[in-house]
């Protein structure tokens, strides 16, 4: 190498920013009645479900 020249020495690696991960829509209940089927996931407020879960058993 010629005196003008430097080598590429790489300093750092570049950091990716950590992601983070949304929680899992787990499933709570799947009903089945007559034709109807229900599934009710983790992310469904409560007091949603009691009422249709009261419109629908009753």
């Amino acid at each position: 190498m010629s005196e003008k020249q430097h080598p590429i020495v790489a300093l750092k690696q570049p950091q990716r920013p950590q992601r983070s991960r949304s929680p899992r829509n787990n499933l709570l209940l799947s009903l089945k009645k007559n034709d109807l089927e229900l599934d009710f996931y983790s992310s469904i407020d409560p007091e949603l479900m009691d009422k249709l879960l009261e419109k629908v058993l009753s």
